[in-house]
């Protein structure tokens, strides 16, 4: 799965775990050398045409992966069937 992502959104209005999110999600991509864009999205509009419910939220090429927590690195990696 991971070789088929082409863009992770971190979707959050800001808030200090959203950021810790974009951190483990974009410490991941780097450590595993992944060929993906990696992208902070604070836009309540983007969270509303998605249906974000809860921040922060991970989200695979428009799809919701993941909402409401902080992930551990070892859980972003299971989300791209990389564990």
């Amino acid at each position: 799965m991971a070789t088929e992502v082409q863009v992770i959104e971190v979707l959050g209005p800001g808030c200090a775990r959203c950021f810790e999110t974009h951190k483990v999600v974009r410490h991941v991509v780097e450590e595993r050398g992944l060929a993906c864009t990696v992208r902070k999205v604070d836009s309540i509009d983007r969270m509303v045409e998605l249906g974000v419910l809860r921040t922060p939220a991970i989200v695979f090429d428009g799809k919701i992966v993941l909402e409401g927590r902080v992930p551990r690195s070892e859980d972003v990696l299971q989300l791209l069937g990389l564990s």
